[in-house]
């Protein structure tokens, strides 16, 4: 599965933790806050989701692109330390 991820954050001290952990599990910095894998395990993206949320604050942004995920394009994004999700089907 792709998954691309972009984030904006306060702290460039959670900059410094999440580049770290994405390092980790294997996805690739494309521009300053632009990451991305072509190969990312489907089984692995909930305990990604996990690590990320423990570095970040209720102020800064992150999305997760998938694709593909049950034959559609979904985009996962966290609001007040929760994941939300949009899902696109052609």
């Amino acid at each position: 599965m792709f998954i691309g991820i972009s984030f904006d954050f306060i702290s460039t001290d959670t900059k410094k933790q999440v580049i770290t952990l994405l390092a980790q599990y294997g996805i690739n910095k494309v521009h300053d806050n632009l990451f991305e894998c072509f190969e990312f395990p489907v089984g692995r993206l909930g305990n990604l989701k996990r690590d990320l949320t423990t570095f970040l604050d209720m102020d800064d942004k992150l999305r997760i692109y998938q694709y593909p995920v049950d034959n559609s394009f979904k985009i996962s994004y966290i609001e007040e330390r929760k994941w939300k999700r949009l899902s696109f089907v052609q």
